[in-house]
C-alpha cells in the first residue's frame, strides 16, 4: 500500500467526535483513501479531490503509479497532515453534500489554510462566502486581533487584510488595548504600521475632502459661529482615531456643538437629507482611501513573517 505525504504544515489533533458521519466518507464505490493526522479514514471517490486540487491530484497520481499500488488488493491511501475535523470540512465543501464551517475560528482558519495549501481557489471562495455569510460577522471588533493573528500564522492575507480593516473600530493605543495584548507583538506591530499608513492617507484626503465645498452645503445656512468649526474638527479627528468615523461619533460632535450655543444655533435645524449626503460622500473618501491603502497590504503580512524568521 502506498502512502503519500502532501504537506508539512500540520494541524491540531481533534477528536473523533468532531467528525461528522457521512455516507460520501465511507463510498462503496470508493476508489482512494484519504488518511488524516489523527488516523480517521476517508473513503472517497478520488474523481472530486482531482478535480478540487492540483496538488491532491498530483499526489494521488503518485500513490497510484507506485510499485506497491499495483501488488496490494486494498485501496491507494494518500497521507494528509490535516486533522480529521478540518478533512471533514474540507470534503463537505468538495463532495455532493451540505458545506460544514467549523464552529471555531481556529478550526475555520485552519479549514481556509488547508484549501489554499492544495490550491483549490474554488473551494477558497465558497468557504469565504459562506462566512462571510455568519451572524454575527465572522470578523468583527471582538475577533479582529485573533484572526488577524491566525491569518498570519497561516498564510492567509486576505483575511489578514479585513482584520487589519475591523481594527479601524477601536483605538490602537497600549492602553485602550488592554487584555488584547496576548496577540504576539509581532503581528501588533504589523498592525501599528497598518494603522500608521491609514492615518497618513486619511489626512491628506480628509484634508483634500474640506475643501470640496460638501461640508459647507450640509447646511442651507450658516452657523452662528460664522463657520461650521465643529465639523472640521470631527472631520480632523477621523484621521487621527478611525474608530471615530462613525454615524453615531458625527451626531455626538454634532451634539456638544449645539449644546455649548447658549443662544441656539442654526447647526441644530441641520436637515436628515443634508447630513446623508454629507455622509455619503465622507463615506467615498473614506473607503476609497482604504482601497488605496489595500493596494500594498500584503506588506503586513511580509512584516509579520520576516520578523518571525529573524526572531526563529
Amino acid at each position: 500500500m502506498s502512502t503519500q505525504t502532501v504537506s508539512e504544515v500540520s494541524s491540531p489533533p481533534s477528536s473523533s467526535s468532531e467528525v461528522p458521519e457521512n455516507p460520501l466518507f465511507d463510498d462503496p464505490d470508493a476508489d482512494i483513501i484519504l488518511r488524516s493526522c489523527d488516523h480517521r479514514e476517508f473513503r472517497v471517490l478520488k474523481l472530486y479531490i482531482t478535480k478540487a486540487s492540483p496538488v491532491l491530484q498530483e499526489t494521488i497520481q503518485s500513490a497510484l503509479s507506485s510499485p506497491t499500488a499495483s501488488t496490494t488488493p486494498s485501496l491507494p491511501s494518500v497521507q494528509l497532515s490535516d486533522s480529521g475535523a478540518t478533512i471533514s470540512s474540507l470534503l463537505s465543501f468538495i463532495l455532493p453534500m451540505p458545506s460544514v464551517l467549523p464552529s471555531t475560528i481556529e478550526h475555520a482558519m485552519l479549514l481556509l489554510s488547508a484549501a489554499q495549501k492544495y490550491q483549490m481557489e474554488f473551494i477558497m471562495s465558497s468557504i469565504r462566502a459562506v462566512i462571510t455569510s455568519q451572524d454575527p460577522p465572522f470578523i468583527r471588533e471582538e475577533t479582529a486581533l485573533q484572526v488577524y493573528s491566525l491569518a498570519q500564522t497561516h498564510g492567509l492575507r486576505q483575511e489578514a487584510l479585513h482584520a487589519a480593516r475591523a481594527t479601524l473600530s477601536f483605538s490602537f493605543t497600549f492602553e485602550d488595548l488592554g487584555d488584547k495584548l496576548a496577540t504576539p507583538l509581532v503581528d501588533l506591530h504589523g498592525l501599528w504600521k497598518y494603522h500608521h499608513r491609514v492615518q497618513t492617507y486619511l489626512a491628506d484626503d480628509l484634508t483634500a475632502f474640506k475643501t470640496t465645498g460638501v461640508p459647507s452645503k450640509i447646511t442651507g445656512r450658516p452657523c452662528s459661529y460664522g463657520t461650521l468649526t465643529w465639523l472640521g474638527e470631527y472631520i480632523d479627528s477621523i484621521a487621527k482615531s478611525p474608530e471615530l468615523f462613525d454615524i453615531t461619533e458625527f451626531h455626538m460632535f454634532l451634539l456638544r456643538h449645539t449644546s455649548a450655543s447658549y443662544y441656539g444655533c442654526e447647526c441644530a435645524s441641520i436637515s436628515s437629507k443634508a447630513i446623508r449626503a454629507f455622509w455619503m460622500a465622507l463615506t467615498n473618501v473614506v473607503h476609497d482611501c482604504m482601497t488605496r491603502v489595500s493596494i500594498n497590504v500584503y506588506e503586513i503580512y511580509d512584516i509579520g513573517n520576516s520578523k518571525r524568521a529573524s526572531i526563529g
